[in-house]
This record gives structure tokens, sequence and C-alpha cells, in this order.
């Protein structure tokens, strides 16, 4: 047990040279106290972690802001393509720097919607929510997000969702770590009356989906 945690320390402090090397110690720093932010976040939600995520993120892009430009140019692109209007009903699109949305105290109209945001934290209870219609479309990107959403067990859900860096969790499957993707389909998916699609794209996330 020594000599596997003597081991994982040594590779550590070797990813942590060459990585400072390469990027610049910064950089590096920055990177591990956005994670350690996102991970007190999860189990707190306190002022102190959302400092600190803040201030790593800040420190990210100005000692990167030509790879942070780049990403966001890269992330939109994907955010355009993927948020195409349904051939029908009500359909909102917005882009924000922050954003906060909680539908989860009262009831609301589901309908379809695409947010592209940098940072932001989004609760949505659909079992409140009335749908517009029979299929709608969720669309959720950006570059750090908290996502928790809950959704009626008799909906018919497409889910596709990917994190670069963080965590997943859906049904009996939950995962964390780096390059994590979701893909799956109710198998009644087009029997049933309600369908609803999510698709969910972050470069760090954590995203909780939960059926009820």
């Amino acid at each position: 047990m020594r000599r596997s945690s003597n081991a994982i320390l040594f590779i550590a402090a070797g990813l942590y040279l060459a990585l400072g090397a390469v990027a610049g110690y910064t950089t590096v720093n920055a990177i591990v106290l956005l994670l350690l932010g996102i991970d007190r976040y999860r189990t707190d939600r306190s002022r102190l972690s959302v400092i600190v995520i803040a201030i790593s993120t800040l420190v990210l892009i100005i000692t990167q802001i030509a790879f942070f430009v780049v990403i966001v140019l890269v992330s939109l692109g994907i955010y355009y393509f993927r948020s195409r209007p349904p051939a029908f009903g009500t359909y909102v699109n917005k882009h924000k720097l922050f954003l906060n949305m909680r539908l989860d105290e009262q009831s609301w109209v589901l309908h379809s919607m695409s947010y592209w945001h940098a940072m932001g934290e989004i609760r949505m209870d659909m079992t409140l929510a009335m749908p517009e219609d029979k299929e709608t479309t969720i669309v959720l990107q950006g570059l750090v997000g908290d996502l928790d959403l809950m959704i009626p067990d008799d909906y018919g859900i497409q889910v596709d969702a990917s994190v670069l860096i963080g965590q997943i969790s859906f049904r009996q499957i939950q995962e964390g770590g780096m390059f994590h993707r979701l893909s799956w389909k109710s198998p009644n998916y087009d029997q049933c009356e309600q369908k609803l699609k999510l698709q969910l794209f972050y470069l760090v996330g954590d995203i909780k989906i939960r059926t009820v």
C-alpha cells in the first residue's frame, strides 16, 4: 500500500514538473486549484469554492489568453452547429458569460432551448414543468458548468453528454476524471408520449441527470 502511494506521488510530481516546464507553473497551479475548487463545490457549495474557481479561471485566462480564445471560438462553433431550432414550437437561444438558471421551485413551461455560457449553474426540475410540445430539445454548452436535471421517468430520453474534466452521473452510470462521454437513448423512445433530447457539452463540468 505504501509503495503504491509513493508511486502515485512520484508520478504526480513528475507530471507537475513536466507540465510546468511546458505550460508554466502558474498555469499548472491554476488548473490544480480549479479542480480542487470544483471538487469542494460539489461537496459544500461554499462561497470560498466559488471564489477559488473564479480566481483560477481568471488566472488561466490571463496567462493563456491565446489558448483561451481558441477554446471559446471552437466551443461557440460547435454550439452553433448543434443548436438548430426545431421545426415548430417556442425556441430560446442565448449566450451569457455567467448563467444561473433555477427552474426547480415552481411550475414552468418546458420548451426547446439552447444556452452557451462561460460559467454557469443550472437546476431544472422537469417534474414541475408543463411541456409545450411532444418532443423537446435542450442544448447546454459552456466552459465550466454545474448541472442538476430531474426528469419524469415516463419521458423518452435521448442523452448526448461530454466533459473534458469532471463528472457525469445518470441512473447507475457515474464516472469522474477526464474525457468522459455519455450517449444513451430510452429503448422505447419512439413510443413515448413525451420525448426529451439533451445535448450537454462542457470543458469542465459536473453533470447530474436524475429520473424520478
